[in-house]
Parts: structure tokens; sequence; C-alpha cells
């Protein structure tokens, strides 16, 4: 007990003390606020006074209208006095706090309360904060807040300041400002701006004589390897070398090209047409002795026919490699060829055309398999 009445006393003796240690500012406003009351009740104890005495006389005198506008001048004075060492001590007034005012008085009208299409936020929550209607929108979409539209252009832009963006909803293109910027600064913007512009061309210029360079170099590999090393030397010094520069990219591309030559599909389509009419069909090849049966209803005839998917970098590397693949067989079938030419040409046609058998072979049996597919019921 005696150590909670020492507390006790230690409190009380530290909240004397933080009273005793008031603000001089503090104490000067409270002393001239009650100056001002006093002297605010004096006043109207003179005018009740004054109007007692005149006997019930209802019209204003000029002496009394006079002391009147001297006591509301006065007042009004001591007010804009209070008022001006209220904001230098740094106090809001209603003055200072426009946006506070301007929101009360839009309520007053019966103004809708604005809301933020960004952040949801309402004016109530932050009264002080900046409003733009930036489009054609009307309703909840139509007012925004400026630094939570600015934040939204921003993720469209991208860090591209020259790019336009418009209203998600109406469509219609923000209007963006920027402050006035000196000579050198529009200076730096224009240089940025091409070197911006310049740099795409640039790629794709160096992109294209990549390729360009590439195509050249395995037109000059290809014609090497193909009629030999030493003739391909001699054939490519003795050319004209804008030719050389001129045909040597075209031996890819004619690769390329002959490769996409579809020529296995008019050779399976006749063989299906005419070899189940062989009877040794069926003893040679006996995937093409019959043909498929087929679903009896109608539905049977709309059903589109298989095709065969087309896989570009399948074709890309097979017409690369096909000069090597040639190369090699001619080698090994065709020794006794001389010519390294005539040996890659003997070559690469015996490698098309086993190539080409084995997939009508390949094709005919998937067309079979997909003749005679069937879907099953559900079996849970």
């Amino acid at each position: 007990m005696e150590g909670r009445e020492e507390g006790e006393e230690r409190r009380e003796g530290v909240t004397a003390s933080s009273s005793m240690e008031l603000d001089l500012s503090e104490r000067e406003r409270v002393e001239e606020l009650e100056r001002l009351d006093k002297e605010s009740l004096d006043n109207l104890e003179h005018l009740v006074l004054g109007v007692a005495s005149s006997q019930g006389d209802q019209e204003w005198s000029a002496a009394d209208e006079q002391e009147e506008e001297e006591l509301v001048d006065d007042a009004y004075s001591d007010a804009e006095t209070v008022g001006s060492r209220a904001s230098e001590e740094g106090e809001l007034t209603d003055y200072e706090n426009s946006p506070v005012v301007e929101y009360q008085q839009r309520l007053g009208e019966g103004e809708e309360e604005r809301q933020c299409w960004v952040c949801f936020a309402s004016e109530e929550d932050d009264p002080v904060a900046a409003w733009v209607h930036p489009c054609l929108c009307k309703g909840t979409t139509k007012w925004v807040h400026q630094v939570c539209i600015q934040r939204w252009v921003d993720e469209k832009q991208k860090g591209n300041n020259s790019t336009g963006v418009s209203c998600p909803q109406c469509g219609a293109d923000y209007l963006i400002e920027f402050p006035p910027s000196g000579p050198f600064l529009k200076l730096l913007d224009a240089v940025d701006k091409l070197v911006g512009r310049l740099c795409p061309v640039v790629a794709g210029a160096v992109c294209v004589g990549a390729l360009y360079w590439t195509t050249v170099t395995y037109g000059a590999v290809t014609v090497m390897q193909v009629v030999g090393h030493a003739d391909g030397l001699t054939l490519m010094e003795t050319a004209d070398p804008l030719l050389l520069l001129f045909a040597l990219p075209l031996v890819p591309v004619g690769l390329v090209l002959g490769k996409m030559v579809k020529w296995q599909e008019p050779v399976l389509h006749f063989l299906r047409a005419r070899l189940p009419h062989v009877p040794l069909t069926r003893f040679l090849l006996p995937a093409f002795a019959s043909l498929p049966p087929s679903e009896g209803s109608s539905s049977a005839a709309a059903l589109p026919p298989s095709s065969d998917p087309v896989s570009v970098t399948r074709t890309f590397c097979g017409a690369l490699f096909f000069p090597t693949i040639a190369t090699f067989l001619g080698s090994t079938l065709f020794e006794e060829v001389e010519s390294p030419l005539k040996r890659a040409a003997m070559g690469g046609f015996c490698f098309v055309g086993a190539k080409g058998v084995l997939k009508i072979y390949h094709k005919q049996n998937q067309h079979i398999r997909q003749c005679k597919r069937l879907i099953l019921d559900f079996n849970p």
C-alpha cells in the first residue's frame, strides 16, 4: 500500500510539473481569446442598454449605426489577427484547406460524390486529393485521382512516353500535357526518338545480312562438296563474282523448295486406284490389295480426308542435309564412277527413291488404320 501511494504521488507530481511547462505562445493565444470574448460581451451589453433607453423606437440612429459598424469592423479585424497568428504558427485554416471546403460545398449543393475507378476510394476518404475526368465516361467511371490515372498510364505506356493511351470504356484518347522544356532538352528528346526508330531498321538489316552471307557460305560449301574440293574452288575462282553472289544463295533456297514438293501424293492415289484390280497385288503389296470398308451411313462422305502435317523444321533440316546424304550414298554405292557430281546425283536419286517408297508404304498403312479406328463407349 505504501508503494502504491508513493507511485500515485509521483504521477501527480509529474502531471503538475507538465502542466506548469505550458508553452508561452499557447498562453498568449488563450489570453487573446479571453480578451476578445470579454470585449464582445461588453459591446453586446452596451448595445442592449442603448436599445432599452430608446423607449421602443425601432429605427436606428446614425450614431448607433456608426457604432455598430465600428464594433463589426473591430470584430473582423480581431478575427483576422488571430487567424494570421494561427497561420504563422503552422495551423491550417479553412482557406488553406480549400479542397475540404469545396467538397463540403458540393455535398451541400446535392452533387454526387466522386469515386476513383482505379483505387475505388471516394472523396470522403481523401478530400484533399486532386481529381480529373479525362474521358467521356459518366457515372462511377467519370472521376479518377490524378495520381491513380498517372500510374495507370505509366503501366500502359511501359516506359514509352510517346505512346498514346485511351480509355478502355469509351475509347477516348487521354490528353497528356508535359511541362515546357528548354531547347537542349528538346534536342535530346529528338535524338532519343531518332535512335529508337533507327535501331529496329539497323537490327533488321544486320539479320538480313547475316542470313544472306550464311546462304552464300552454305552454297559455296555445297558446291565444293558435290563437285569436289579442288574442282569447286577452281569453278568459283573462274566464275564472275557477281554471278556467285547471286547464284550461291539460291542453292539452299532451291533445296528447301524441292523438299516441299509432295510427289508421293499423286503416286499414292494412283496406286490406290489401280493396284486393287491386279491379282498379284495381294501377294506383293497386301496393303494395296483392297480398299478399307467405310461406315455405311451418309455421314462417312462428310468426313474430311486425312492430311499430312507439314513441319517447317523437318523440311528445313532435310533440305540442308540432302547434299551431304547424296554425296555419302554416291561415294558408297557408286565408287566406280569417276565424276563426283555424277556420284552425288546418283546417290541423291537413290535416296529420294528409297525414301519415297517407304513413305508411300507407311502412309498407306496409316490410312488403313485410320479407316478402321473405332471410338469406344465410355466405361467408368
